[in-house]
């Protein structure tokens, strides 16, 4: 499970890494997995946005493209799992002002490249906040996470209706016994799907190391990456219709 964060420069290491300590202690506690992180400096004062169908604001797709093509000519493209935009309250576009306008994140999962990207909001005051955004919208990234790298559904296992994961368990809204990630809830959801997420992680750890050394034919390298790349149309994940 790896992460490369690119961290707004208003955000000071300490909060960084007092985030990190716990976000790593939650993965490991509730699916066995340890994550690492990597974390790259980026001044975000100002940045290009568009509204999308939901007339919400949000990152301009052409600057997230750029980003991640920065990460991935670093750590190619399965050497990082999830690429998360962080970017501090002060400098957040899009939550303007008014009652219910604004989002304080979003999923992208496959849109960019063949990792997951996560365009989060950091809150000033209130830690808890920003732990709940990074985990809700990787929390989001999962179900696409298992279908592509390990070819299974996980709402069986959630008991929720194919095709419902983010609106059942990460909204939570049918019911039961999900909540709306807004800091740890729904830990019991990555405890049952623990053992596909390793199996997932690790498919991308070994597609790295494959692709990256002499462990393969060129034309095997090529036909798989081509068969993910063609998988990957059906499981990207361009944030999550309001309804």
């Amino acid at each position: 499970m790896q992460h490369v964060i690119l961290l707004d420069r208003k955000i000071t290491l300490k909060e960084f890494e007092n985030w990190k300590r716990e976000d790593a202690a939650f993965w490991k506690d509730n699916t066995g997995i340890t994550p690492s992180y990597a974390m790259l400096r980026y001044d975000y004062t100002d940045y290009p946005t568009e509204i999308d169908s939901d007339g919400d604001i949000r990152a301009h797709s052409k600057w997230l493209q750029s980003l991640t093509d920065g990460v991935v000519s670093i750590y190619g493209d399965f050497g990082v799992d999830f690429i998360m935009v962080v970017i501090h309250e002060d400098n957040w576009k899009s939550d303007p002002p008014g009652p219910g306008n604004g989002i304080w994140g979003t999923n992208y999962s496959y849109r960019f490249g063949k990792q997951h990207l996560q365009y989060c909001r950091w809150d000033r005051d209130n830690p808890a906040n920003s732990f709940g955004t990074l985990y809700h919208e990787r929390h989001h990234a999962l179900d696409a996470l298992v279908r592509q790298e390990v070819g299974l559904n996980v709402e069986p296992l959630l008991s929720v209706p194919v095709g419902k994961y983010d609106r059942c368990v990460t909204h939570a809204k049918c019911g039961g016994e999900w909540k709306y990630i807004r800091y740890q809830q729904n830990a019991r959801s990555l405890f049952l799907m623990r053992h596909l997420l390793r199996k997932a992680f690790e498919k991308r750890r070994l597609r790295h190391k494959e692709l990256d050394g002499n462990e393969a034919s060129v034309i095997r390298r090529a036909l798989n990456l081509l068969y993910y790349i063609i998988k990957m149309q059906f499981n990207k994940k361009d944030g999550v219709k309001k309804d």
